[in-house]
């Protein structure tokens, strides 16, 4: 089993982030490790369930015991203060992210998120990167289709995001994110996926919470991307005053033309959600 090395300057890192009585900051790893408060959780019991023994060293680097106490008392600390306050699972969860010696992530290797992840080896060169913090969101409207067997949204493509899926009604990709810059332009790629050898015209919208304030109502946060049958790419621009961070992007495709509310349902498709961090 791989030993990570943690160093001085890391592990100020985690107590200053971790430390119950410090105000937390987002700290943001440039990479697709951005998880919700549930996958942070799922993040802790995959290390509990694969590499204790990381945690036991992450939990005496930080709270620096003076009298022997059991490894599961040693964990159980470091994930009360990691994930919980009041009892209740944290909007603000802690994880562990890891990368090379030059905080990168060459290999494109991430640690699970659930505790029945399988127990994957972590990369020789790799060690633990940064202490993630999960990004407070507001609660957006739910939305879904009402028929997906026909066509679904089979692959995503936006900057350094490149997603591929089956169909479902609704899909939350919240690790999948997006990284652009406030003054660049991006081309995105929709493509749809077909149930079988016919095609279908589909109408695309693209939803972006540009100001942050938890809709999609404000202007130029609608985007009509056009109707094909097969992928189509439209290029966006975040608008002056965009505001930096992270923020939500939803999709939706429809065979039956869509809508530009994106609180509405669509009839046929699907609809997914992914989130962009704008700098």
């Amino acid at each position: 089993m791989l030993k990570v090395m943690l160093t001085s300057t890391f592990i100020a890192s985690v107590a200053a982030i971790i430390a119950p009585t410090v105000q937390a900051n987002t700290t943001l790893f440039e990479s697709r490790d951005v998880l919700t408060p549930q996958q942070a959780l799922g993040r802790f019991q995959w290390l509990e369930k694969c590499y204790p023994g990381l945690l036991v060293e992450v939990s005496d680097n930080i709270f620096d015991p003076t009298t022997p106490i059991p490894n599961e008392e040693k964990i159980a600390n470091l994930k009360k203060v990691m994930l919980y306050k009041n009892s209740a699972l944290r909007n603000d969860a802690k994880y562990l992210t890891f990368g090379d010696e030059d905080n990168a992530n060459p290999k494109n290797w991430f640690a699970g998120i659930s505790p029945t992840t399988s127990c994957l080896q972590i990369p020789s060169d790799y060690r633990i990167s940064a202490v993630m913090v999960t990004p407070a969101m507001p609660n957006y409207c739910e939305t879904r289709s009402r028929e997906r067997d026909y066509e679904h949204i089979k692959s995503v493509k936006f900057s350094n995001l490149d997603n591929t899926s089956s169909n479902t009604f609704y899909s939350n990709y919240v690790g999948d994110t997006a990284k652009i810059y406030a003054d660049k332009s991006y081309q995105l790629t929709l493509t749809p996926g077909f149930s079988g050898a016919e095609t279908y015209p589909e109408t695309w919208h693209v939803f972006i919470d540009w100001n942050q304030d938890g809709d999609f109502k404000d202007s130029k946060e609608m985007l009509f991307a056009g109707v094909s049958e097969q992928a189509l790419q439209v290029e966006i621009t975040p608008p002056t005053g965009a505001k930096k961070g992270m923020t939500k992007m939803r999709v939706t495709m429809d065979y039956l033309g869509g809508s530009n509310d994106a609180c509405k349902e669509v009839d046929s498709g699907e609809v997914e959600d992914y989130l962009l961090y704008v700098k």
